[in-house]
């Protein structure tokens, strides 16, 4: 299923129509995601004669926040997929919250990503479009996996030595029934990939991860005759979740059944993985 993205922002000035860009909401199959800034919450009143715009919009925020909450505790007991038109977060739904209070808090139209989110992919997003570390991942002081490899990709040099983010295409990789993203990919010699799964992530979202590496995986070993060369198994950077988990399980199963086609590394050890 496609995810659909909704940037929020506050007006700080009627007259010029200046914004504030402040969080952000996404709506996959498994998940709404959500977040806002309170650090940008804080500099609002330096805007404008409101001197309680930054108290309002962040009670305007909570308020979306609680929805969010009970949609989510919803799809978990139903344990269906969200249908984008008939969830509360419907298009309908953010064209009434882009005129909600009077256009202080605004909500873009809602635009397409043509893949299922995780919470990786919506720390990238956020980090992406707020400029700023997602509040809601600092809970219980864990550092999303995400974060944690990310000082790895910004080596200095190593775009010029591997395709990062790269996507593959349907079109030209057999097997892929939608364009998808790996982390990082390279060819020297076989080619090489590197998947990240987050194991700690909603179970049905680690399951689908998985699948996607060994659709990818299968879809390079198809394509790897057309550069006379073959696909090492693909690594992939992970952290061991807490055990007598759901997530636990899930792993141990991957490590039982993948050992074939996937390098499951338990110490994220991204030094030694990617290319030197």
């Amino acid at each position: 299923m496609k995810t659909f993205l909704s940037i929020i922002s506050i007006k700080t000035n009627n007259f010029s129509n200046e914004k504030i860009v402040v969080g952000l909401l996404a709506v996959s199959a498994n998940k709404v995601y959500y977040g806002y800034s309170k650090d940008k919450l804080k500099i609002l009143n330096k805007f404008g004669k409101n001197v309680n715009l930054s108290n309002f919009s962040e009670n305007l925020l909570n308020q979306v926040k609680k929805k969010v909450v009970k949609t989510n505790n919803e799809k978990l007991k139903s344990q269906e997929a969200f249908n984008f038109n008939n969830t509360l977060f419907s298009e309908e739904y953010f064209m009434y919250l882009s005129n909600y209070n009077n256009g202080v808090l605004h909500f873009s139209k809602p635009f397409e990503i043509n893949y299922d989110f995780s919470d990786t992919d919506f720390d990238k997003y956020y980090s992406n479009f707020i400029g700023d570390i997602l509040d809601d991942s600092k809970k219980d002081n864990k550092v999303s996996l995400y974060k944690k490899i990310k000082p790895y990709f910004e080596k200095e040099g190593l775009e010029d030595k591997a395709d990062l983010n790269y996507i593959l295409n349907s079109i030209y990789f057999k097997g892929i029934l939608k364009d998808c993203q790996i982390p990082l990919i390279t060819k020297n010699g076989n080619i090489n990939a590197l998947q990240t799964i987050d194991f700690c992530m909603h179970p049905n979202t680690i399951t689908n991860n998985l699948y996607e590496t060994k659709i990818i995986y299968d879809a390079l070993i198809t394509f790897a005759p057309k550069l006379k060369t073959s696909v090492e198994k693909i690594k992939v950077a992970f952290e061991e979740p807490e055990l007598k988990t759901e997530q636990h399980k899930l792993l141990d199963l991957a490590l039982k059944n993948t050992t074939k086609l996937l390098n499951l590394l338990l110490q994220i050890k991204l030094i030694h993985l990617l290319p030197q």
